[in-house]
């Protein structure tokens, strides 16, 4: 954690701005990369990424209707709005977590009930290396992405590997 000079508030390591005040930060911890991977990953933005298209719902709709929506659209994870805003995920890792094997019996349940509430988001120009580090800290497989506070999309963990594969085979040849 690293603690804002201007108000004092505890902020991830290596965040841009605060948290709190949103007065930058990157003046505090710059790493430094070592070789050309690495700076690829430091110099990139999420949108490099392309992030994918969002499923929204809403939180009334139900689980059976999410769970269809993530095996008919081949993916890991929706996002639940409310008025606008984000209010939670669901991903698989919800289904298996906190359905198991009572999905049958939940299916006509809302989502907001077994959904992650309080989303990590990430601006889709902030830098890779934050997105990647976000999603270590807080154990994430997906982030939703936003540009001027609203969703526009979502990256996962297996973007930011495609993308850092793809840059370490060119740093190879």
């Amino acid at each position: 954690m690293s603690i804002c000079p201007f108000c004092g508030h505890r902020n991830i390591e290596g965040a841009d701005v605060c948290d709190d005040c949103q007065e930058p930060l990157e003046f505090l911890t710059r790493p430094t990369a070592q070789n050309d991977l690495e700076r690829s990953v430091l110099n990139a933005r999420v949108f490099m990424l392309a992030p994918r298209v969002p499923i929204v719902v809403s939180p009334s709709t139900t689980v059976e209707e999410v769970l269809d929506l993530l095996v008919s659209h081949s993916i890991g994870c929706v996002v639940v709005v409310d008025n606008d805003e984000i209010v939670g995920i669901f991903s698989e890792r919800d289904a298996v977590s906190r359905l198991g094997t009572d999905m049958m019996v939940e299916e006509d349940r809302p989502i907001s009930e077994f959904m992650t509430p309080m989303v990590e988001t990430i601006d889709r120009e902030a830098k890779l290396a934050f997105a990647l580090q976000k999603m270590d800290v807080g154990g994430y497989r997906h982030l939703p992405v936003t540009s001027d506070g609203r969703i526009c999309g979502v990256i996962s963990i297996r973007d930011v590997l495609d993308y850092v594969t793809a840059n370490l085979l060119a740093t190879a040849d």
